[in-house]
């Protein structure tokens, strides 16, 4: 069998340790579309934004699972047992699209964006004293890159639509301690306030306020990468459509934030992980068990924000001080239910309530007992 993985992110890393964890000795080829060589990409708004390490690259990895690395070719479209690429085509038994996702963009792109470590080396130059930055959007990336910039001394404008940071997300109990978390540390909040106009060194809003500064952030969230896909005879629809095991079509697979599974698409870095584990033993005929919960990370200077299971904006909350040091944890639930929760440096706590979040135990038992 020949498989050919189409994306050099943790998602396509992960379908071929799945694979070959199994077993399986499917000649594997990997289409890069960037020069570097594989790597990680959480650290690109936090470690490697701030300097404070070098990128941890995926090559040594890649070969030692007998991957042949095509880099610096870009997809141009999907035929039967093709892929077609700036680099000539390439036929498969199988093909995974773990291509992930773009950045959405303000009117003419003024500002930098942050998806590759080329983006990440372009932006960190504006973290320093006496830079100014302006962030589009309150998300997790945009949280992240205010709480880095802060950390190295620039001042720091966070922008966004909504009344709070993640607040489509965690809802607003939530999204207000995010908020008193950035401007204790000196972050500039407008909030509730959209963009007008931008330039690369202006933002004009539109409650009137005019910022100017040494650089924008576009930080509005992502779409996923399937314009490539167009013609390809598979269903998009905000993501390749697929089965709940990935399959978009005979042979044509998904995983990680340009998967649309069973009509849900996330975009946690565990659930890349997670999809491969369950692809892996759709493609070689085994039994498929997925029970994976959502879980995801920020990190907001001293403070590691974490969350595990689907939570919404508009289920009840409630906030508990836990463990020794008292962290905040909010409990998430829906018609007396629990959904999952979100921890203040309080990941312990967060971890230990998987069972609890998979089976959506009652509420009122799981206060009471991290009450008791």
């Amino acid at each position: 069998m020949k498989l050919v993985v189409v994306g050099a992110g943790l998602a396509g890393l992960r379908v071929v340790e799945a694979l070959r964890d199994k077993g399986s000795d499917a000649s594997i080829v990997l289409v890069g579309q960037e020069l570097h060589e594989p790597y990680d990409r959480p650290p690109l708004s936090k470690h490697v934004l701030r300097g404070d390490r070098e990128p941890m690259y995926l090559r040594e990895e890649y070969e030692s699972l007998g991957v042949t690395l095509r880099l610096g070719v870009t997809a141009t479209g999907l035929a039967e047992g093709v892929l077609r690429t700036t680099d000539g085509d390439e036929e498969f038994d199988h093909v995974v699209i773990a291509t992930g996702a773009v950045p959405r963009r303000l009117p003419g792109a003024p500002g930098h964006v942050l998806r590759t470590l080329d983006d990440s080396r372009a932006l960190s130059p504006y973290l320093a004293p006496g830079r100014s930055l302006g962030v589009v959007g309150a998300g997790l990336i945009g949280c992240e890159v205010a709480a880095s910039a802060r950390t190295k001394g620039a001042d720091v404008h966070l922008v966004d639509v909504l009344d709070g940071p993640l607040l489509r997300v965690l809802g607003p109990v939530v999204a207000q301690r995010i908020a008193e978390l950035h401007a204790s540390h000196g972050v500039q909040l407008h909030l509730g306030t959209g963009v007008a106009s931008a330039t690369a060194d202006r933002l004009e809003l539109t409650d009137g306020t005019v910022l100017e500064v040494d650089a924008v952030l576009e930080a509005m969230g992502v779409t996923p990468a399937t314009g490539w896909l167009e013609g390809s005879g598979l269903t998009l629809d905000d993501g390749v459509v697929c089965d709940a095991v990935g399959r978009a079509a005979d042979g044509v697979w998904a995983v990680g934030d340009v998967a649309r599974w069973a009509g849900v698409r996330r975009e946690h870095w565990t659930s890349a992980g997670e999809q491969s584990v369950t692809f892996a033993a759709a493609i070689l005929g085994e039994q498929v068990v997925h029970v994976a919960l959502p879980y995801w990370w920020c990190d907001l200077y001293e403070v590691l924000l974490s969350g595990l299971g689907s939570v919404a904006a508009d289920d009840d909350v409630q906030v508990l001080e836990v463990g020794p040091r008292s962290r905040p944890l909010a409990v998430y639930s829906r018609d007396g239910r629990l959904t999952g929760v979100v921890g203040f440096s309080a990941g312990a706590a967060v971890m230990k309530l998987r069972e609890e979040i998979a089976a959506g135990a009652p509420v009122e038992d799981v206060l009471a007992a991290l009450a008791g």
